[in-house]
């Protein structure tokens, strides 16, 4: 289990005005920019934040994965790339390779429950827990597509997404892989515009119950 994995492919839900085309400087993420995602993840990721740790709870689960992110040091930021611009940090996303291993979920699940206590670190975990996805070895997998409100339709999501590209094609990858809610139609649209497929329908009762988002498209893009 990956304290990322219900933060993937839900943003980019409302893109209001289109923005003039800028350049962004993207690069890896590093530990000191932690405080700086979280900002944009938990705007741009309101209704999973909500729902994982209760809207009433959202800072002291923005505090438990900080925390977490600090303790399992510079691995927590393997395969993330951030987009800065003028200086500031405007939007994230991530490749994940099946050779990059898997979280530590016991260091997690103890700095939940320092944080959260037992009750609802069990909670959060379980709906972090609820699109978790077997990477496949030949799989580039996205998540944390995240683009600051005023910055979006500005090209940033797609320059963050060219360079994960080229980060899985530099691994060897033959495919990319994402999920996207069946009601975020913009970054569906998106992703069908920047050659991705629909390969299959997940539906989750729990993640309806909790997100209010019950279906969820995988989606790949050939690389070959």
């Amino acid at each position: 289990m990956t304290t990322q994995a219900i933060l993937s492919n839900s943003n980019l839900v409302a893109t209001p005005v289109a923005g003039p085309p800028i350049t962004v400087h993207i690069r890896p993420a590093h530990l000191d920019d932690v405080p700086a995602i979280l900002d944009l993840h938990r705007n741009a990721f309101a209704d999973t934040f909500g729902g994982a740790f209760g809207r009433d709870q959202i800072d002291r689960g923005v505090h438990a994965l900080a925390t977490t992110w600090q303790r399992q040091g510079d691995g927590a930021m393997r395969g993330m790339l951030v987009a800065e611009y003028e200086g500031r940090l405007i939007g994230t996303t991530t490749v994940r390779t099946s050779e990059m291993g898997n979280y530590d979920s016991t260091l997690a699940e103890a700095t939940f429950q320092e944080v959260l206590g037992v009750w609802r670190a069990t909670r959060s975990m379980f709906a972090l827990s609820l699109l978790d996805h077997l990477i496949d070895r030949n799989e580039g997998f996205l998540t944390d597509v995240a683009v600051r409100e005023e910055y979006r339709r500005s090209g940033v999501a797609r320059s963050l997404l060219a360079r994960a590209e080229e980060d899985a094609r530099a691994r060897h990858k033959r495919f990319l892989g994402l999920y996207v809610s069946a009601r975020n139609t913009t970054a569906l649209n998106l992703y069908l515009h920047l050659g991705f497929v629909h390969a299959s329908t997940r539906h989750s009762f729990f993640a309806w119950l909790l997100f209010g988002q019950g279906t969820w498209y995988y989606m790949r893009k050939s690389l070959l």
